[in-house]
């Protein structure tokens, strides 16, 4: 099975975000201090700007991130809620991640400016994958299930720690989508 996901009954929904988020001990030491810095700027987007709808009113929201081999497992709890763990599979993002990175690497070979038509069509397949990789995010975290926005938040999150992608070679021209 790709994908599997555990959590309390639902009741109502309200929104809210996260107060934390943490990656596991051995993805965190395994980092370079310029992933780390990459991780948390991630992470911090999420906090600031990641909405999630749960299952009645919740304070304290955490999650805690652990990548293995074949899957992340994002596993959220709160204080009035019912925890949560949903397997995130590779399999099913794969596909996503190979062609995100594949065009962020093409965009940073191109010795273009600014106005070039191949980089603006690079720039609008980056955002399309982006944005199909958040829905399919989406579609994996039922409970508590994040707004769109927030679930390409996530999958940026989730290149950062699949890929070393401090190690892309950013042009001027590259901006985030």
């Amino acid at each position: 099975m790709t994908l599997a996901c555990t959590s309390g009954k639902l009741n109502h929904m309200a929104q809210g975000s996260l107060s934390e988020i943490r990656l596991d001990e051995e993805i965190w030491r395994s980092g370079s201090p310029e992933r780390r810095l990459e991780w948390r700027a991630a992470i911090d987007e999420i906090l600031q700007e990641g909405k999630f709808e749960f299952a009645g009113e919740v304070t304290g929201a955490k999650a805690v991130l652990t990548v293995r081999k074949t899957e992340i497992l994002l596993a959220m709890s709160a204080h009035g809620s019912e925890p949560t763990t949903c397997t995130l599979a590779l399999d099913q993002l794969g596909p996503y991640l190979t062609d995100y990175i594949d065009t962020c690497l093409e965009m940073t070979r191109l010795s273009v400016g600014t106005r070039s038509p191949r980089l603006e069509a690079l720039d609008i397949a980056k955002r399309l994958v982006h944005d199909e990789a958040g829905e399919t995010v989406r579609s994996m975290v039922k409970s508590p299930r994040p707004d769109h926005a927030t679930a390409r938040r996530l999958f940026t999150l989730i290149v950062t720690l699949i890929y070393d992608t401090t190690r892309l070679t950013a042009r001027p021209h590259l901006r985030p989508t």
